[in-house]
């Protein structure tokens, strides 16, 4: 039975970053056969962010995006997922970056994505709706 599970951000970039100490877990995630993958618009922004401060190769990054296009889905916000943004923060009341982490949230919500794969347990610990996916090293 496949599992639908939402990649966060900094998995997609430890599994880009070969010298990083989450590389290898990161990139089992990425091929786990066993799951459905799914990333949002705002990872797919937040990642060319953060690969672009760190000063990671333009032409690496984007072969990596160029593979994840074909190995996950792509969630797109809609109104639906924004209407959900809007009773979550209402809800919860996030602060600062808080904000865009409620927002992919939404976006996973809206297409039936209860699961996400992320190193950052803080970012989503404390919302209901969803579960972090368990990460093995």
């Amino acid at each position: 039975m496949m599992i639908n599970v939402l990649i966060d951000t900094n998995v997609l970039i430890y599994g880009l970053d070969k010298s990083s100490l989450y590389h290898q877990p990161a990139a089992a995630i990425l091929t786990l056969p066993d799951l459905d993958l799914f990333v949002t618009t705002k990872n797919i922004s937040e990642f060319f962010a953060v690969t672009s401060k760190l000063k990671l190769p333009v032409k690496v990054c984007q072969e990596f995006y160029k593979d994840l296009k074909v190995n996950t889905t792509i969630l797109f916000p809609t109104e639906e997922s924004l209407t959900i943004f809007e009773q979550l923060t209402r809800h919860y009341r996030p602060i600062g970056n808080q904000v865009y982490d409620m927002e992919i949230v939404s976006i996973m919500l809206a297409n039936e994505v209860t699961q996400v794969a992320t190193f950052n347990h803080k970012d989503f610990k404390g919302i209901k709706e969803i579960q972090i996916y368990p990460i093995t090293s």
